[in-house]
C-alpha cells in the first residue's frame, strides 16, 4: 500500500468487518481508485463498510467508479454499506441504484459486529 493511498483510506477491522474511512473532502475516480485497491489489497472482509463522513463532494467519475467497485465486489459475495453518508449523496446513490448494492447503515448498528 502506498502512503498516497493511506491519505485516502483509514482502515479499521474487527471480525467480519472492514471499515474503509475515506479521508478526503472529494470523492473522484482517483481516490475511488484508491478506495477499491486498499479493500482488495488487504482482502476483503465479508462485511465491508465505506465511511463517508469527511465526504463533502462525490463528482460523476467518483460515482462511476465506486459503482463498478460496489457492484464487483456483490457480485463476489461481500456485503458492502455506507456509513455517514449526506442526504444529498443519498438521493445521488438511491438515483444510481448504487444503494441497493451498498445501503447505509448507522454506526450504532455496527456495534452488534464488534
Amino acid at each position: 500500500m502506498t502512503n498516497e493511498m493511506n491519505e485516502v483510506i483509514r482502515r479499521e477491522e474487527f471480525g467480519d468487518v472492514a471499515v474503509l474511512h475515506i479521508m478526503t473532502n472529494s470523492v473522484d475516480a482517483v481516490s475511488a481508485s484508491a478506495i477499491e485497491a486498499v479493500a482488495t489489497a488487504t482482502a476483503m472482509r465479508p462485511i465491508t463498510v465505506l465511511d463517508f463522513a469527511n465526504v463533502s463532494f462525490i463528482n460523476s467519475a467518483g460515482i462511476s467508479a465506486l459503482l463498478k467497485f460496489v457492484v464487483s465486489a456483490k457480485k463476489s459475495g461481500y456485503t458492502l454499506y455506507a456509513m455517514n453518508v449526506t442526504p444529498h449523496h443519498q438521493k445521488v446513490f438511491k438515483m444510481v441504484e448504487m444503494s441497493r448494492y451498498m445501503p447505509p447503515i448507522e454506526e450504532r448498528d455496527l456495534a452488534a459486529y464488534r
